[in-house]
């Protein structure tokens, strides 16, 4: 009996052992923070999805504007630009504003529906699959396998047109034409989205 008992209580010590040592072989990988580039990708992704759904032009221009800073200061100068859907924004200010970061800041790279989501805007598997296609299209945009840019011109930001012509062109900005279809021109969407912007020289 005290052999068997032995046995078992040696065989339990085993097994403890083994998952202490699963455990710290696996525990930096759930723990590591994600690299970089991957950090920079999701929160475009999320900012350009909170802007314009899955516009593919509408997320090269928002890249574009964010490939002209530093390399080393691309995440934080986007997460800077866009509080809301980067999350710098605490919560109760986010309940206040109307808009789409109240479940874009959540968006997440592996599909699962975010919190926030509303849904009065449907079930979430409905666009799920655009979200999903939309990371894929904005990971090859910012790891250089797409090279296209909508922008003549490698703009500063974006939103010119919104705050009005003549307030951006008092701030020395000027707008930029940029190749990004706009739905409030025409019956199917023909015409430029005039607002990426610049500092100085002429509209």
């Amino acid at each position: 009996m005290r052999t068997l008992f032995g046995l078992a209580r040696g065989l339990l010590l085993l097994a403890l052992l083994a998952l202490l040592a699963s455990v710290l072989l696996f525990a930096p990988a759930v723990r590591a923070v994600p690299e970089p580039g991957a950090a920079l990708t999701a929160l475009v992704a999320r900012v350009s999805f909170n802007e314009a759904l899955d516009s593919y032009p509408d997320a090269a221009m928002i890249w574009q504007a964010t490939e002209g800073h530093p390399e080393a200061r691309r995440y934080q100068w986007l997460r800077s630009h866009s509080p809301c859907v980067s999350g710098r924004l605490p919560e109760e200010r986010v309940r206040e504003r109307p808009g789409n970061c109240r479940f874009t800041r959540y968006l997440r790279t592996d599909g699962r529906i975010p919190r926030g989501w509303p849904y009065a805007l449907g079930v979430w598997t409905r666009l799920r699959l655009r979200w999903l296609d939309h990371v894929d299209r904005v990971t090859d945009l910012v790891e250089g396998r797409d090279t296209w840019r909508p922008c003549e011109e490698t703009p500063e930001t974006w939103d010119g047109v919104r705050y009005g012509r003549e307030r951006v062109e008092g701030e020395a900005r000027r707008i930029l034409e940029c190749s990004v279809p706009y739905l409030g021109v025409g019956e199917r969407g023909e015409g430029l989205r005039n607002y990426a912007v610049r500092r100085g020289g002429r509209s």
